[in-house]
């Protein structure tokens, strides 16, 4: 036991002194992010209880969906605890660089696996864990659970995570022994996203709003009396389910201890079997899992790939682009998640290919042209995600090798250039593809197709723009996974100020839009107003996105090169240190 408060203290003191001394900026950004969490957790409160009120206006089904849907947070839940926990076990357990330094140390492995257990179930279970709260809470305050119910139920998320991490981690003993853990962790990693790319098609291809047409009320009802059938009682997502929901539904006389008892036993159990199981693999495993990393060619088609940037005339430029191309699709955790930008442009566009806006026959040319319009906002928040996930963390994608473009014969703010475009022309291209192909369907007039055209070509660069400045302001070159770097302080920035951006263009350009339609409609006269007004909301318009594209350009190149000086002076005084030596 004093090996394994030995080994989990350096964690607890670098939270503890982080707590206690942030930095500069440190408490606003903390301060920040409880306040964006409570606003999160706020939002879901209500959605929750607005989706379980929801359930109980169909009548003589509201319990069954109540009860269903309480079940399947539970399995929902656990499932992503399980995948989630798989991959930071394999970072914990194999991967993580002071392994080499534990192993040697003279504490008993089975403290090591014990201590990094503890360290992975905290690591994996705190996201579903809070995105889990608020939706108990709001099934708590709709059925006015007793105080029963709000004690009963972390004690059962804890059983049930517990249960999930350790099949997890049998799970990761067995895969290291039969696979290298470097390449179970990529197989993995690709499984996941193609099972969720896979599923969220599915669903969305069979169509479930139909289950609200009134047309389709015989077979929904035979459906949800199908759903009356109970789930495994084998699982402990099961025995959550039957511990809770007699506190919620009425039924306190079905109430049974049991079911407490059964979560706690169970993880118990599956944490002895873990043990066993990691005396026995543990060390093996490891052994197996500290292979080189080994040579990776780029390949015939890649190197092909990679040949039109020969239209790139600048060298400079050709070769950093050539470079980005052949990491990204070299990296799997980058080019993966082409497959999920693939779903959601499927399912974007699939969304309004079945919008039926001709049952309205006299506000049908309104809606199109209205819908048209709104449009351009969803298309800049798609071209926002991808500019978070892609050019975001793209200065930050260089890592401690920053130095030798800091050597390079290379402005910063033309290495800058070179990310923003490099970035700038597929995001652009998913933006105008996605905005064309949406008129179409929404059959919109050609001044609503040009108006929305134009305001996507002003959005989009700059928020391509606002991505590369944010994240060369608040970089993170000592990161090891870059889909971390979009989920720190400066990618929460990024979010807010791209909302905000958004917000003001597409509210200023609303108004012209809608002066427009009505004058089409005839109901409306084009006065000297309108000639006032239109002009003027357009230059406004073309003055923020001058500004959302030149602003956070300029402070993501002065703290670059702020940071280029403070670099330089830390070399120059630590070359002192060694001469005087």
């Amino acid at each position: 036991m004093r090996e394994f408060l030995l080994l989990l203290r350096p964690g607890l003191l670098t939270l503890k002194n982080y707590l206690k001394d942030p930095g500069p900026g440190g408490r606003i950004k903390l301060v920040s992010l409880g306040a964006f969490a409570l606003a999160l957790w706020v939002a879901l409160f209500f959605l929750s209880l607005k989706m379980i009120r929801s359930f109980y206006s169909v009548e003589g089904f509201g319990d069954i969906l109540a009860y269903k849907t309480f079940n399947i947070l539970w399995l929902t839940g656990a499932a992503f605890l399980i995948f989630s926990a798989v991959i930071t076990a394999l970072s914990s357990f194999y991967l993580a660089k002071d392994l080499g330094l534990l192993m040697a140390a003279p504490v008993s492995r089975e403290s090591v696996f014990w201590a990094r257990s503890l360290q992975s179930f905290l690591a994996s279970a705190w996201m579903p864990a809070a995105f889990v709260f608020p939706v108990f809470m709001a099934y708590g305050w709709h059925f006015r659970a007793s105080a029963l119910y709000y004690l009963l139920w972390p004690l059962a998320a804890l059983g049930v995570a517990l249960a999930s991490s350790f099949v997890s981690q049998a799970a990761v003993l067995l895969l290291v022994n039969v696979l290298p853990a470097r390449r179970t962790k990529d197989i993995m990693s690709l499984i996941g996203l193609l099972s969720f790319v896979a599923l969220y098609l599915v669903f969305r291809l069979l169509r479930p709003e139909q289950l609200v047409n009134p047309d389709n009320l015989q077979s929904v009802a035979g459906y949800l009396a199908s759903l009356r059938t109970p789930t495994s009682p084998m699982l402990p997502t099961a025995w959550a389910t039957d511990l809770l929901w007699p506190l919620l539904g009425g039924r306190a006389e079905e109430f049974r201890w049991v079911h407490l008892f059964l979560l706690g036993l169970g993880a118990v159990i599956l944490g002895l079997l873990t043990s066993y199981g990691a005396e026995l693999l543990y060390w093996v495993g490891y052994n197996k899992s500290q292979e080189g990393a080994g040579r990776q060619r780029a390949g015939g088609l890649l190197s092909l790939l990679a040949g039109i940037f020969r239209l790139v005339k600048n060298p400079e430029a050709r070769a950093l682009m050539v470079k980005d191309f052949k990491i990204f699709f070299r990296d799997h955790t980058q080019w993966s998640q082409l497959f999920l930008l693939g779903a959601l442009m499927i399912i974007y566009l699939y969304n309004f290919s079945v919008l039926n806006l001709k049952r309205y026959p006299l506000q049908a040319f309104f809606l199109e042209n209205t819908i048209a319009f709104l449009n351009v906002g969803l298309v800049g928040l798609v071209s926002a995600t991808l500019a978070l996930r892609f050019a975001f963390p793209s200065i930050s994608a260089e890592g401690f090798s920053y130095w030798i473009i800091r050597s390079a014969p290379m402005a910063t703010g033309e290495f800058m250039r070179h990310k923003l475009v490099f970035w700038l022309v597929p995001i652009l291209a998913v933006a105008l593809s996605l905005t064309h192909l949406t008129n179409r369907f929404l059959n919109a007039v050609p001044v609503m197709s040009v108006t929305s055209f134009i305001l996507t070509l002003l959005l989009t660069p700059g928020l391509c723009a606002l991505a590369v400045g944010l994240g060369a302001r608040f970089p993170r070159f000592e990161t090891e996974n870059l889909a971390q770097v979009p989920t720190g302080y400066g990618g929460l920035i990024f979010m807010v100020s791209a909302s905000l951006a958004l917000l003001l263009i597409i509210g200023l350009s609303a108004w012209p839009v809608v002066a427009y339609l009505r004058i089409r409609r005839r109901a409306m006269e084009w006065g000297l107003r309108e000639e006032i007004l239109i002009p003027l909301m357009g230059a406004l318009v073309l003055t923020l996105a001058w500004q959302l594209w030149r602003r956070p350009f300029r402070v993501g190149r002065a703290a670059l090169e702020i940071y280029d000086e403070e670099t330089r002076s830390l070399d120059q005084k630590a070359e002192a240190t060694e001469e005087a030596a």
